[in-house]
Formats: C-alpha cells, sequence, structure tokens
C-alpha cells in the first residue's frame, strides 16, 4: 500500500511538473543558443568590419617597404 501510494504520488508529480522540467530547459537551451548566436555576430562583424582596414593597412605597408628597398641601391 505504501509503495503504491508513492508510486502514484511520483507519477502525478511528474506529470504536473514535466512542463515545468522541460520549460527550464528548454530557457537553458535558448540562452545559450542566443549567446553563441551574440558572440558569433560580433564575431562576424569585426571580421568584416576591420578586414579591409588591415588589408589597406598591410598594403600601404608592403607598398612603403618596397619603396625603401628600391631606393638603397
Amino acid at each position: 500500500m505504501n509503495r503504491t501510494l508513492v508510486i502514484v504520488l511520483l507519477v502525478i508529480v511528474g506529470i504536473y511538473c514535466l512542463p515545468t522540467i522541460f520549460a527550464i530547459i528548454a530557457g537553458i537551451f535558448a540562452l545559450a543558443v542566443g549567446l553563441v548566436g551574440a558572440i558569433l555576430g560580433i564575431a562576424i562583424t569585426f571580421l568584416v568590419t576591420l578586414a579591409p582596414v588591415l588589408l589597406v593597412g598591410y598594403l600601404i605597408w608592403w607598398l612603403v617597404r618596397d619603396n625603401k628597398r628600391s631606393r638603397q641601391y
């Protein structure tokens, strides 16, 4: 009798608490996905924004360095 009562209570509590547990798990998963998406978005934005600037800076440095080498001879 005692064991049956415990099983019935566990089933009832499980049925009532299962949506809450799923909601907590879904919330944590959504938070993690959102955080990863935000970090990825910031990284792509920095890459797209800074890559042309770094490329132009490297090309200017390369031209200045090449110009100095040709004046030595």
